[in-house]
């Protein structure tokens, strides 16, 4: 596990109390955690030395963890967008000993159960770094686009037989989603159940209309402790993008939505989380070094909370 040190040149981790979910820090040494007031917030965190039982806690950028469930797989670790090469001069850049942990599977990135990518744009996916922690880890698995795969078919360490372990999604925007199984011990009813699908690259159709942005809902069964996830990628927050699969989104209500921070943006209708992408909370991802204003200030930044380093927990909530 990397330590401070390695974390130093980040900009310091700050959230606002006020925020709906609690976030906390997690335990990776950073230093501003004895700086952050307790949460006081609707989904609280359990107290005591007893952690949540079903968690998502932020690695860089879109990247996060989830630990979910406690059934016959026992609990279920995934990471979603966790490595990129990109950080186009506004996003904090991956640190050596990050990457490095993450590609080995050091805690506490250990015993990951699968990986998801959203697409294959450089802020959100490394081809090279990807294809080395499918070599490093034999038992992972990996939900990617097609065009994701693609990259990774170039890459030096490459070879086919990885391909057995890797679900490639090839879908058009609006088209039903794609359901599977992930991340089991390979019995049929094993694993996270994941539902697809494609929405469309904010700024669609003036820029990245081509790009194959995935949406990925994940479930996790378990006894007292079920749970259930989305995570947009760099999803456009038009509700209209969503109208063929309001059936398929009502069908299943998310604990917590991974967004990318537009979608708390002015101008944008908070039911879009709330009632189109049918999810009870929200965190947003992908927020840039710059944090923009509305993330922290005003009237609207009330009752949403957004990751924006390393290590930030938040309880996932039981859908209701």
């Amino acid at each position: 596990m990397f330590g401070p040190s390695a974390l130093a040149h980040l900009p310091k981790v700050t959230f606002r109390a006020s925020a709906r979910a609690a976030v906390v820090c997690a335990a990776f040494g950073l230093a501003s955690c004895s700086d952050l007031s307790p949460p006081t917030s609707a989904i609280e965190a359990e107290s005591g030395d007893q952690a949540a039982t079903n968690t998502a806690t932020s690695i860089l950028n879109a990247g996060v963890m989830t630990q979910m469930g406690a059934g016959a797989d026992g609990s279920l670790k995934f990471l979603f967008d966790p490595l990129y090469d990109d950080h186009f001069g506004s996003l904090q850049q991956m640190p050596p000993e990050l990457i490095a942990a993450i590609v080995s599977g050091a805690a506490p990135y250990d015993g990951v159960d699968g990986v998801f990518v959203s697409h294959a744009h450089g802020d959100h996916f490394s081809a090279r770094h990807l294809t080395d922690m499918m070599v490093k880890q034999p038992q992972l698995q990996l939900a990617v686009p097609g065009q994701a795969l693609e990259a990774m078919r170039e890459m030096d360490g490459w070879s086919a037989d990885l391909e057995t372990r890797i679900h490639s999604i090839e879908l058009e925007n609006g088209e039903a989603a794609q359901a599977f199984r992930f991340g089991g011990n390979g019995a049929a009813d094993s694993g996270a159940i994941v539902e697809a699908f494609r929405s469309p690259h904010s700024g669609w159709p003036d820029r990245h209309a081509a790009t194959h942005n995935i949406t990925f809902r994940v479930s996790v069964e378990g006894e007292g402790a079920a749970a259930t996830v989305m995570h947009l990628g760099d999803a456009d927050p038009a509700a209209e993008h969503y109208a063929a699969l309001s059936d398929f989104l009502s069908a299943r209500r998310s604990g917590l939505a991974m967004v990318p921070f537009w979608f708390y943006g002015a101008g944008i209708d908070p039911a879009i989380i709330t009632e189109v992408l049918n999810a009870q909370s929200s965190v947003a991802v992908h927020v840039p070094v710059r944090v923009p204003a509305y993330l922290e200030d005003g009237e609207q930044s009330e009752g949403r909370a957004y990751f924006s380093g390393i290590g930030e927990v938040l309880e996932i909530p039981a859908t209701r």
